[in-house]
């Protein structure tokens, strides 16, 4: 990938684009908000579960002293497997993925969903699998215990 084109894909603003993506499509279709007080509920639920999920994700990559920046992957120097890190390998990125879906939600509509698609096909192919070949060649056995006990998602 192009070097300037790589600064530009981190995965929060490749969300934003995204975001915006979705709302552009709502606001095209001449869709409005959604009124419906359960999916309105739906969508909090997702929102503050997936805020918890990146904070407690982003505390322990500080608490071990390594990055979090999704682009200096390379400068990675602990395997983190404890917290959140036993329900999913990514769990920033499935915070992500859920406030996404949180916004989706609240805006309504099928077309806002090719967006969120869009945006899981990016990370699930792209952005996740640079990473883990990075980790599987820098923690190896260990990658790969952690691979066979928490699955990439959740």
């Amino acid at each position: 990938m192009v070097a300037w084109l790589q600064r530009l894909a981190l995965p929060p603003v490749v969300m934003a684009v995204c975001a915006a993506g979705m709302a552009a499509t709502r606001w095209l279709t001449e869709g409005d908000w959604q009124d419906n007080l359960l999916v309105l509920l739906a969508a909090g639920v997702l929102a503050v579960s997936s805020v918890m999920i990146m904070l407690s994700a982003s505390y322990a990559f500080h608490r071990a002293g390594t990055t979090l920046h999704p682009q200096k992957f390379q400068q990675v120097s602990a395997l983190l497997v404890n917290g959140v890190f036993r329900f999913s390998r990514n769990p920033v990125y499935l915070g992500q993925i859920l406030l996404l879906a949180a916004w989706g939600l609240l805006l309504g509509g099928i077309g806002v969903w090719l967006w969120w698609g869009l945006f899981f096909a990016y990370l699930d192919r792209v952005q996740i699998p640079r990473e883990e070949a990075f980790l599987r060649n820098n923690f190896g056995q260990d990658y790969e215990a952690f691979c066979r006990r928490v699955r990439r998602w959740l």
